[in-house]
């Protein structure tokens, strides 16, 4: 019974994904194969984030601590990359 609740998540997931496509894109641009990938992420984000709540249970101030240390590591990142030429950095 509880793989259909699971089956059941990833569907809803990959029509929520779908629909926030749709607002922020024209849906009649959208290819098979990102649907295939919108509903592939979305069932990966589930097992992770099932994996993460059994594994922090009754600990959430150190799932915080650890969600805003992964936040600042990708922010960090992201903001390198952004500025890759300002820094210096010319991967080209």
């Amino acid at each position: 019974m509880r793989l259909y609740w699971i089956a059941f998540a990833i569907i809803v997931a990959g029509i929520t994904f779908l629909v926030i496509a749709d607002v922020f894109t024209d849906f009649d641009t959208v290819r098979g194969d990102q649907i295939v990938s919108v509903v592939a992420m979305s069932a990966l984000l589930l097992v992770l984030g099932a994996n993460m709540v059994g594994r922090y249970a009754g600990r959430g101030g150190a799932f915080l601590n650890h969600i805003a240390i992964w936040l600042g590591i990708v922010a960090v990142i992201a903001l390198v990359y952004q500025y890759r030429e300002t820094l210096g950095f010319n991967f080209d």
